[in-house]
């Protein structure tokens, strides 16, 4: 495991998160570890997949299938219900408050960037995710992971970036504890 290695699934991980729709309990924030398993495994709603900050060639009323697999490099995939050969992908960059350079990483420059700054594997870093989900046409689980493959964005997508620009003014407001309607004096 490199500088933020994670615990394998299910080892130490919170139970999974309320089913979207239900208000009743708060969602939990996700974890280095939620973000970096290991490709090919699955999770039953990990918080990746339940909401995304930007949608392409997919509906945003599609539902998903409660079974997520992990593909790499913080990436999921899940089968859209009702959908014939539908699948939704979720690639997924982070964005660390504390520790790193601040910018958005996927999870093998975060790691990376983790093992060069000598980072503990229990390090205590405070994370913003930015996802982009997209529709794939697939018959199977097999192909949906080739065609999420051959689709994979070198960069954050400027529309992704665009959206996240608030999510991140708002994370980095309630890290220096201002609420949400506070004028901005953080240099943005």
């Amino acid at each position: 495991m490199g500088a933020l290695g994670a615990a394998a699934p299910g080892k130490g991980t919170p139970p999974p998160p309320p089913v979207a729709g239900d208000n009743s309990a708060p969602m939990p924030q996700p974890k280095l570890e939620d973000f970096i398993a290991p490709p090919g495994s699955s999770q039953k709603f990990q918080p990746f997949m339940l909401h995304a900050d930007l949608w392409l060639g997919l509906d945003q009323r599609a539902k998903l299938d409660t079974i997520v697999f992990v593909l790499d490099n913080g990436a999921r995939t899940a089968q859209v219900m009702n959908k014939d050969s539908t699948w939704a992908v979720d690639y997924t960059w982070v964005y660390p408050h504390t520790l790193f350079p601040p910018r958005w990483y996927d999870a093998r420059g975060l790691i990376k960037t983790g093992d060069s700054l000598k980072l503990p594997d229990n390090a205590d870093v405070q994370l913003t995710f930015g996802t982009l989900r997209t529709g794939v046409h697939a018959g199977s689980l097999k192909q949906a992971t080739s065609e999420a493959y051959r689709l994979w964005p070198t960069v954050m997508p400027p529309a992704l970036a665009g959206r996240l620009k608030l999510k991140l003014d708002r994370a980095k407001k309630a890290l220096a504890g201002k609420p949400d309607t506070e004028p901005d004096s953080l240099g943005h």
